[in-house]
């Protein structure tokens, strides 16, 4: 199987970005969420399957 990445290289730089500040500020903006189901979010928004963004401001 192969996946088709749609976002473009700004959006996941913008998320990543969002990322290292959170892990540089020990602040997280979704304390209840497990680790996989942050990554199944941001692989679900990287092939278009949802259009939520995984950090929401």
């Amino acid at each position: 199987m192969s996946y088709r990445i749609v976002r473009t290289s700004e959006e996941i730089d913008e998320l990543l970005n969002q990322c290292s500040e959170s892990e540089e500020t020990g602040h997280a903006n979704f304390p209840g969420m497990s680790y996989e189901q942050g990554v199944k979010a941001a692989i679900e928004w990287l092939c278009d399957y949802v259009n939520d963004h995984p950090i929401q401001e």
